[in-house]
């Protein structure tokens, strides 16, 4: 990132690169100059500040992953949610997510799976005794480092024990692939909706596909609910029962039905891991009951007003109508089927399906000199200010990669404009809180310290601040304003100068919160820099803003030629 590589986060965290931009937040890898370690910053987007569900979800973050300790679940060291930078600090993770490993591979190995499971599986059983339910398990949430272990992150929707707002929202329901039926039905969820989410992804893991796929999210939500996934063994023959037997068990629409914690689907998948080809006494496949869809009141209670007292007169009469009616709406949904598909036939002749690429991250230029990127579609583009994002790369975009859409179909992308530049407010004179306001004011962080200055201010009025007035500056960038304290230390002790080298009487006189002094330089036997007179005497209470002069010898003068 151009504009912020090598720039340092609130005096301390040293901004390296990205590693990735999310509709809420960026995630940078950067450097704790205080700890010596290298840590990843996650920064809530400028255009997401005020967004009150935002905010929730990335105070949720830290404060879930501060409740637990446990080596598969990332590491929260510091947070800052004031001002206009509002980050968490993290562990830093050199990996790549399970949704990258899955997408190179396809279909992992029954070993492979085991191993990442068995880890999250250990991660989410330490979550759940301390009350947190993560609400969003998937590949993409979880990391796996260069020696195969893994780390559970983005705790962003968990639900917290005693946090003043747990309730969930259409942003807080997870992702719709993963989610379980009480999750997609905004009901009540607990460490069974995560325990549901394990087992889509060891679904995925070992067939390769989703068990719920649509083109529109909805539909997928509905199929959480309403569908048995396709068994898993149809699709790899070679699968034991056992895996399947696992995988449904995890799955089961009713969280009754399901392992009841995560050590009990740990203890399968370890007798998996001994002996593959274990079996269960769980179903083999789901067993869903039909609700009975409820008496239809309207055209046949009408027909039936029409004959209250005469059963028989009422039966002739139904049937007959309803005989005649259904021979006429299917001759007009024939007629109208056929016209529906000859339009579509003749409207989609030239067109095809595509699945949208991922573009977030990308820049626009290098979007659109990529054929490949751009032929099958029409490109709305917005661009908007983002403090954390250089200018010209892709942070959202309408519909999400994954999707379907017909070539020719529009894509929406809102493209970077970086950081908005403002300049320094003129703080110099003002008292500290009308400085915070100007400063909070012109979207700028402020920070505020005290300095002894002079006896003409009054204590607690502005004397500088740095950057300095004028500086244009990116948006949110920290200002440090010195404030005034004079009255708090008005006079202080003249030290003793004469005799010393200037360089230690000027320290002494420092030492002494005397800063303002002047070096009269004359030629003197006494051996260069020696100090021979002090304006002050030594032991004397002096005014911290009165000027010191101090007499300096430059020794013997030079004999005339």
């Amino acid at each position: 990132m151009k504009q912020l590589t090598g720039s340092v986060i609130n005096g301390r965290y040293r901004i390296i690169n990205t590693l990735g931009i999310g509709g809420m937040s960026v995630v940078f890898r950067a450097y704790d100059l205080q700890e010596d370690r290298e840590v990843s910053l996650k920064v809530l987007r400028a255009d997401r500040l005020g967004d009150q569900e935002s905010r929730r979800r990335f105070y949720n973050e830290s404060r879930a992953i501060a409740l637990m300790s446990h080596p598969n679940i990332v590491n929260v060291y510091d947070v800052n949610f004031e001002g206009k930078v509002q980050y968490i600090v993290m562990e830093y993770v050199d990996g790549v997510t399970l949704k990258d490993r899955m997408d190179q591979k396809v279909q992992l190995s029954a070993a492979e799976a085991i191993h990442y499971l068995k880890q999250i599986l250990s991660a989410l059983q330490h979550a759940h005794s301390r009350g947190v339910v993560h609400h969003d398990i998937k590949p993409h949430n979880i990391l796996l480092l260069q020696d195969a272990s893994v780390k559970v992150t983005d705790f962003g929707i968990a639900s917290v024990p005693n946090f003043e707002d747990n309730t969930p929202s259409d942003e807080t329901v997870g992702s719709v692939h993963y989610i379980s039926p009480e999750q997609a039905q905004g009901d009540v969820t607990d460490e069974k909706s995560d325990l549901y989410s394990v087992g889509v992804m060891m679904y995925c893991m070992l067939t390769g596909r989703l068990p719920f796929d649509a083109l529109s999210p909805l539909d997928v939500a509905r199929m959480q609910v309403e569908k048995p996934p396709y068994p898993p063994c149809k699709l790899v023959p070679e699968m034991p029962i056992g895996f399947q037997q696992v995988i449904f068990r995890a799955m089961a629409k009713r969280p009754s039905d399901r392992y009841q914690n995560a050590a009990e689907m740990l203890a399968d998948l370890e007798k998996l891991e001994q002996d593959p080809n274990a079996a269960f006494p769980y179903p083999k496949e789901f067993k869903l009951t039909r609700r009975k869809a409820p008496p239809k009141k309207g055209f046949a209670g009408f027909v039936r007003s029409l004959f209250p007292e005469d059963d028989d007169a009422y039966r002739h009469s139904r049937n007959s109508l309803v005989a005649v009616l259904c021979g006429v709406l299917a001759s007009v949904l024939i007629v109208v089927i056929g016209i529906g598909l000859m339009v579509s036939t003749v409207s989609n002749l030239y067109k095809e399906s595509v699945n949208v690429p991922s573009y977030i991250g990308m820049s626009y230029e290098e979007v659109m000199n990529n054929e490949d990127l751009t032929k099958y579609f029409t490109f709305e583009v917005v661009e908007e200010y983002d403090n954390a994002v250089e200018a010209g790369l892709i942070i959202e975009q309408t519909p999400l990669s994954g999707e379907v859409l017909m070539t020719g179909d529009s894509v929406k992308l809102v493209v970077s404009k970086g950081s908005r530049e403002v300049d320094v407010p003129s703080v110099a004179g003002k008292t500290a809180a009308e400085a915070e306001k100007m400063v909070k004011d012109a979207g700028l962080t402020f920070v505020k310290k005290t300095e002894v200055g002079n006896s003409t201010l009054p204590e607690g009025t502005v004397t500088r601040c740095e950057p300095e007035v004028g500086t244009k500056i990116p948006e949110g960038t920290t200002v440090t304003v010195y404030v005034n304290v004079y009255a708090a230390v008005p006079e202080a002790m003249m030290p003793q100068c004469v005799g010393l080298p200037f360089e230690n009487a000027e320290q002494a006189l420092r030492n002494q919160n005397l800063q303002n002094f002047i070096k009269n330089e004359i030629y003197h036997e006494a051996a260069a820099g020696t100090v021979l007179e002090q304006s002050v005497e030594a032991g004397t209470l002096v005014p911290i803003s009165d000027t010191v002069v101090l007499t300096v010898s430059l020794g013997a003068e030079p004999a005339a030629e």
